[in-house]
């Protein structure tokens, strides 16, 4: 496919209340540029938990299982800061997708 696999990386610290919405609006995002034949079936999200205290580890998990493939999670081991978290994220992704957007787990930004 000439289509380009696109990685979304979203760092979440303590996120558990906006953890399924978000979910929800960006795989419903990354089909709609799938049908749109924009990017590969192969994109996913990457969520990044920075150490989280709450239960947003669980969250990504059970997206993870729900859909795998498009959901993957990266458990860092202790709070190390958004920027770091980020970072991790992006770092993680070297050679997996074409292209990496990040977002903030609160979908602050516009995801159109």
């Amino acid at each position: 496919s000439d289509t380009p696999t696109l990685a979304f990386v979203v760092p979440c610290f303590n996120e558990e209340a906006a953890l399924p919405q978000t979910l929800r609006e960006l795989l419903a995002r990354v089909e709609t540029l799938v049908a749109a034949q924009e990017i590969s079936r192969k994109s996913y999200i990457l969520f990044v938990d920075d150490g989280s205290i709450d239960r947003t580890w669980d969250l990504i998990a059970q997206g993870c299982a729900a859909h795998p493939g498009q959901v993957r999670g990266l458990k860092l081991a202790h709070n190390a800061g958004h920027q770091n978290a980020l970072l991790a994220g992006l770092l993680s992704q070297i050679g997996k997708a074409d292209a990496t957007i990040s977002l903030d787990a609160d979908l602050q930004d516009d995801i159109r």
